[in-house]
């Protein structure tokens, strides 16, 4: 377990970002009356959660790789913390939508265009699922491009 302390506690900490980003959403009204810019605020979270898995492997590099990491190594460092990510999202979405904003789902449904389809898309079953996924996918490209640039370069 210890091998994997670093993906955990930044797991961890991911998670407490994602639901602090989702509390400034709702403070701007972006699950309400400003709901146009959420597209504009999900894309700005990701590039925040880059730095989070800049920091994440830093620190996997430098007090477990003793300043030795390569992609290979960054990028399964990056897909453990993903993976860590993934399982607590179910929860998080959770108490993303019944706690931090219940309004989203009904409001995201009111302003689509197709009803039926919306009601489908936009509920808390679908909702996890496609974010557990997305996590997943997204990730695993964010730590592969972190872990190319911060790998240690090999000496001539």
């Amino acid at each position: 377990m210890k091998k994997f302390a670093i993906e955990i506690k930044w797991g961890i900490r991911y998670t407490f970002c994602y639901l602090a980003w989702a509390i400034f959403e709702k403070v701007l009204g972006i699950f309400g009356e400003n709901m146009s810019y959420y597209m504009l605020s999900s894309v700005l979270f990701y590039l925040f959660a880059s730095i989070i898995y800049t920091v994440a492997l830093k620190e996997k590099k430098t007090n477990y790789f003793q300043n030795n990491m390569d992609w290979k190594q960054g990028t399964a460092t990056g897909l453990y913390m993903t993976i860590v990510i993934a399982v607590l999202m179910p929860l998080t979405q959770a108490c993303l939508h019944q706690v931090i904003a219940p309004e989203f789902f009904e409001n995201m449904i009111a302003v689509s265009k197709d009803k039926v389809t919306a009601e489908n898309y936009f509920n808390l079953k679908s909702y996890i699922m496609q974010t557990v996924f997305f996590t997943l996918s997204v990730g695993m490209v964010i730590s592969a491009i972190v872990s190319y640039f911060i790998q240690t370069k090999k000496q001539k």
